[in-house]
């Protein structure tokens, strides 16, 4: 089986401030910002909590984070097949089938043969080759929905 969302001490990832990155929150990935970085912590601002005004600000491991270039989020139930799914590890895995047993949980299978099982609430990263485009620290798309207007 696949591990989608290892939770174990594997290569933490080169970060600096204000870099997007995803958060690995047992099932979720989630969107943050690098907000400090020390050795054994890593101070995040979630996006999510960017977008209702005030932010909310969490010190994590560093093997539960990784960069968000590169990669976009997608909920379980909206994967396609032919998607590039990453897992922890980094490794891309293409989505062959994907369907909902009767314990309401998810199936994943890859092109290779290998199955995932996820829980219905399960956020996943996807490879997009589209590059993230920030405005001080904040993806592009979070600072077009908190009213951020361009002057023309």
């Amino acid at each position: 089986m696949t591990e989608l969302f290892a939770t174990s001490a594997t290569a933490v990832p080169h970060l600096h401030l204000g870099q997007a990155v995803h958060v690995n929150a047992r099932t979720t990935w989630l969107l943050a910002t690098v907000t400090l970085i020390t050795r054994t912590r890593i101070g995040v601002a979630y996006a999510a909590q960017l977008r209702a005004g005030s932010a909310l600000v969490d010190a994590v491991a560093p093997w539960v984070i990784r960069p968000a270039d590169g990669v976009r989020l997608r909920a379980v139930h909206e994967l396609r097949s032919g998607d590039d799914l990453l897992a922890f590890d980094g490794t891309t895995l293409t989505v062959a089938a994907v369907w909902q047993g009767r314990d309401h949980w998810w199936v994943i299978a890859s092109a290779n043969g290998q199955r995932a099982i996820v829980p219905p609430n399960a956020i996943l990263r996807l490879a997009d080759p589209t590059p993230t485009v920030c405005v001080n620290g904040i993806p592009l798309c979070l600072t077009a929905s908190r009213g951020v207007s361009r002057r023309r």
